[in-house]
Formats: structure tokens, C-alpha cells, sequence
């Protein structure tokens, strides 16, 4: 079986112009280490959040997080299909939620700026050394029933953060999936 740094290394996409690392060393394993993040790298992480852009600096987004350690974790776990099995390997999860009105009046942006919050604290975490995982396809009104969440806030996506983990133990239908090459469409760019 191939090891962890060929992972890396496979799914390490081709890119054409100079990018930032943090970028070019991202992609969304589905196998981590499950060791312990410590605080300041997780402070570190939401603060990268907290400052991205957002439309009229409204900021819809809240997040909430737990540990592998903790109960809420496999409540969040238990909000997972079958397919998101791995995420149980994850150190942190994060619920990424959007708050859909500001001022009693619906913030058309809410989801864009929650994507971009969302991609700097991913991006801050992988500087950092650490890996995630988004997952879409969670059963979020489950999700926000077992943990009482604030009723203002709508999740949307929760991203399973860790180190990624020993790719000699993962099970082989995600070994299949995460072996093949991280091949990224070329879209065309066209100066108007």
C-alpha cells in the first residue's frame, strides 16, 4: 500500500504560475491522525476566519467546534451518510453555519462570504500543517435538533480538520478514492 507522503505527493496538483503553498499543498484527504490540535492553532485558525472578506462587513457566519474527545462529536458524526465514514478520523469538526438576515432583511451574500471564510480558515490551517475535509452532504437540520443551536443560525457545510493521518491504515475503498491524482479542470480566462 502506498504510504502518506506518496498521497501527498499524488494528489499534489499540477499548476501552471506561481501560487502561494498553502494552496498548492491543499487538497481534502479522507484519513487523519485524530492527534489533538492544540488551542492556539485552532485560535490561530478562526482568527484567519474571522478576517475575511464579507459583503457591507456584515460577517454572516458563526462556527462551532468540537473535539474528537468530546460527545458532540459523534452527534455530529451521527448527522453523516455512510460516505462521510472517515470524518470519524478527524481531531476537530467545525459546523460552518450563515446567518441568512441581517437586520431582519435577507443578506443575498450570506453564502458567499460564509465560502470565503471558510476557505481562510482552511487556508490558515494548512499553513499551519494541518488538513480539511468539507462535508456537504450532512443532515444539517438533525444536526442543529441535537445540538440546540442558536436558531439564527443556519449550517451549511462542516469541515473535519486534523494532521493527516497513516494512509496504511485506511480502509480501501477511501485508499482507492484519495490515491488518484488531484486533477484540477483548466478553466479559460478571457480578458474582456
Amino acid at each position: 500500500m502506498t504510504n502518506t507522503d506518496e498521497i501527498i505527493k499524488i494528489r499534489k496538483p499540477k499548476v501552471f504560475y506561481p501560487v502561494i503553498r498553502s494552496i498548492t499543498n491543499r487538497f481534502s484527504p479522507r484519513h487523519f491522525s485524530g492527534k489533538k490540535i492544540p488551542n492556539k492553532i485552532i485560535n490561530s485558525i478562526f482568527e484567519a476566519a474571522r478576517l475575511a472578506p464579507s459583503g457591507h462587513n456584515y460577517q454572516p457566519w458563526y462556527f462551532y467546534w468540537t473535539r474528537n474527545t468530546d460527545k458532540t462529536f459523534g452527534k455530529i458524526t451521527s448527522c453523516f451518510p455512510q460516505s462521510n465514514y472517515w470524518a470519524k478520523t478527524a481531531a476537530v469538526l467545525i459546523i460552518a453555519c450563515y446567518l441568512p438576515t441581517i437586520d431582519g432583511k435577507r443578506d443575498p451574500y450570506a453564502l458567499y462570504d460564509l465560502g470565503a471564510s471558510v476557505v481562510s480558515l482552511i487556508l490558515q490551517a494548512q499553513h499551519l500543517g494541518f488538513y480539511a475535509r468539507q462535508i456537504g452532504n450532512c443532515d444539517t437540520k438533525k444536526l442543529k435538533k441535537l445540538l440546540n443551536l442558536n436558531k439564527d443560525h443556519k449550517p451549511f457545510t462542516v469541515v473535519a480538520l486534523g494532521k493527516i493521518g497513516d494512509y496504511s491504515k485506511i480502509e480501501e475503498i477511501y485508499f482507492k478514492k484519495d490515491s488518484q491524482p488531484n486533477i484540477k479542470k483548466i478553466n479559460i480566462v478571457k480578458k474582456i
